[in-house]
């Protein structure tokens, strides 16, 4: 098993070999956002460097944003980890001007009539699919208390009673988001606790290095909280505490030149 420190030389030697390509693809865009994420955490542990924390967090932000304009990327329908990294980042005015608004549009074929029909994000959170989960959070960072409780209510009646068996520990994030919405510190906490449990957090961070230090998406719904003007405090070294205060950086850059002319 590579520790850390191995783990992140590895990544900045596949970062450089990305960085070399003419034409890069949405797989490639996803990687680098992978690679930000892991920069992000060896800056929380290993350096204790919270704003360095937070560039990287907010690189992920802009690549996914770049990923959806470009390549309609459907990262929305399944990567809560992801939409809650950004979170750390502490850049509101940004995610909720921005990337609250991300909505992919694509088409797919009808197979009786082999007519290109559009399959849009939107369509598939009112028919309580899985971009349900990622587009409440994006409700919550633009604090749309409407669209929070459309979104509870479409999980309610038509996410839950048809989730898969090995996804019902998405129960707790419904949980999660009832409490947030209500304001019910004592209740975020409690859910925040089983979502760092052993059983919940080993399922739900399969990096072998990185699941060692922190827990998402229950990280990012810590941080959330706090946002939300809920300090809670949950007893794990999976949700370290000195990121949750929400103090976004005088400045945020952007980091490659590919992304230079495509965002802001």
């Amino acid at each position: 098993m590579i520790n850390i420190k191995e783990h992140i030389e590895r990544t900045k030697m596949f970062e450089d070999s990305i960085l070399k390509i003419d034409n890069l693809t949405s797989s490639h865009i996803l990687n680098l956002s992978r690679y930000n994420y892991s920069y992000a955490i060896f800056a929380i542990i290993d350096e204790n460097n919270y704003e360095k924390a937070k560039s990287y967090f907010f690189n992920i932000a802009l690549l996914d944003i770049y990923n959806i304009n470009t390549f309609q990327s459907k990262f929305l329908d399944y990567d809560l980890p992801k939409i809650t990294a950004v979170l750390l980042s502490d850049n509101w005015t940004y995610l909720e001007k921005v990337y609250s608004k991300l909505r992919y549009e694509s088409f797919y074929i009808d197979e009786k009539t082999e007519e290109k029909k559009p399959l849009l994000m939107d369509e598939m959170v009112l028919q309580g699919e899985s971009a349900i989960w990622c587009n409440t959070v994006q409700f919550f960072m633009a604090n749309d208390i409407q669209g929070i409780e459309r979104n509870l209510n479409i999980i309610e009646t038509l996410t839950l009673p048809k989730l898969p068996k090995n996804q019902q520990e998405l129960k707790l994030d419904y949980e999660f988001y009832k409490a947030l919405l209500s304001k019910d510190k004592g209740k975020c906490e409690e859910i925040l606790e089983q979502l760092v449990s052993p059983k919940i957090h080993k399922k739900r961070n399969d990096n072998a290095v990185l699941n060692k230090y922190v827990s998402q998406p229950a990280l990012g719904y810590a941080k959330l909280a706090w946002r939300q003007g809920i300090e809670v405090e949950v007893n794990s070294h999976l949700i370290p505490k000195e990121i949750l205060p929400i103090e976004p950086l005088d400045k945020y850059e952007i980091p490659y030149d590919f992304l230079k002319d495509e965002i802001l």
